[in-house]
């Protein structure tokens, strides 16, 4: 009813603009079909042309990120389950690569998930950027090497693969090495933002060690490489990917941004589900594109055994300790730290309860 009568109504609409013809000058049947229209709309019920007009409002979402993968899940699982669609939300997945803080500063994207320092450092430069969820609380990562190579301190005066030389990778590799008496020069850098590019550099020999989360993990242990540890001993606390808002964006769709808020934390609680498990494997495989082993791995890695996902999605004072000594470490800041605030807006995740 309400779309049939607003057809004639909007057809009306589009004559008016062209002719500047009024309702009077129209003929006479078209005339009174067009009042009756008009006056049919205004007979109907106001809260049901309300609820009409929510139904047919959404708001898409254009999500950037690194890569797809594991970091993710909690969002392939928000929308397989039709969670989004309820809240009028559709997210337009980009993959940006390792320029997702410059795109999400330009406005090309409205959120972006990378690691925390990409985001921190837009921030605190001046650019309209803020992080809104803290999601992988800790490191996924181990370092692999050549089979050669056995231990940490054989890395010495190797070529290692890393993310970037200002990003969370430099954050974990560099504890990483000190366990073994290494600094960070003694080894050679090369950088690839996304695992799976340097997981194809090992294999191809062009690199001595990378560091990788899973699936490629998974895959490294598989082919045989030399698994030097994990990374996340030496450096508890320290977040690995976060969300982040294009800000102005972010005040214009706050809803639509505390409901994919809360979308995260259901999906959070709904992996952490034992009884999921398989289901989880299935959405993430449709997306990822992994070997259902892989990922199995993954789940069993990140979810069950270390937990990595954040509940709620917040950034405590802790935390954001832990953050600022990480940005320090990358010769990006000094004490006395800026404020939590400085980086992040806590009001979208306080706002998304359920």
């Amino acid at each position: 009813m309400y779309r049939s009568v607003l057809a004639i109504l909007l057809a009306y609409v589009e004559l008016w603009l062209q002719t500047g013809m009024e309702i009077a000058m129209l003929p006479v049947s078209q005339g009174l079909h067009l009042r009756g229209a008009l006056a049919l709309l205004l007979a109907l019920p106001v809260p049901s042309a309300l609820s009409a007009g929510a139904a047919l409002a959404q708001t898409k979402i254009i999500t950037g990120m690194v890569a797809h993968g594991p970091p993710q899940w909690p969002q392939y699982i928000a929308t397989e389950l039709g969670w989004f669609q309820q809240d009028n939300i559709e997210l337009d997945f980009v993959t940006a690569g390792g320029s997702g803080a410059q795109q999400l500063a330009a406005g090309a994207l409205d959120i972006c998930h990378s690691g925390y320092p990409d985001f921190a450092r837009a921030s605190l430069q001046g650019a309209p950027v803020k992080i809104i969820i803290n999601d992988i609380v800790a490191s996924p990562y181990a370092v692999f090497a050549k089979p050669a190579i056995k231990q940490i301190a054989d890395l010495k005066g190797k070529l290692i693969s890393i993310g970037g030389n200002n990003d969370i990778t430099f954050i974990y590799i560099k504890p990483f090495l000190a366990s073994a008496g290494l600094k960070t020069s003694d080894v050679d850098f090369i950088f690839a933002k996304a695992a799976g590019d340097r997981f194809s550099a090992l294999v191809a020999g062009g690199v001595d060690a990378t560091i990788l989360n899973h699936p490629t993990y998974s895959k490294a242990v598989s082919l045989g490489f030399s698994n030097l540890g994990d990374t996340k001993p030496y450096a508890e606390d320290i977040p690995f990917t976060v969300w982040a808002a294009n800000m102005p964006w972010a005040e214009k769709n706050r809803n639509a941004l505390a409901a994919f808020a809360r979308n995260y934390k259901r999906g959070v609680r709904w992996l952490y589900d034992a009884a999921n498990k398989e289901q989880a494997i299935d959405i993430l495989m449709k997306y990822a594109r992994q070997a259902r082993k892989d990922l199995e791995e993954a789940y069993d890695y990140q979810v069950t055994k270390l937990k990595l996902y954040g509940l709620d999605g917040d950034v405590s004072d802790k935390t954001y300790e832990k953050m600022a000594e990480g940005l320090a470490e990358i010769d990006f800041i000094k004490k006395p730290f800026p404020p939590k605030s400085a980086i992040f807006d806590g009001s979208f995740v306080q706002q998304a309860t359920n």
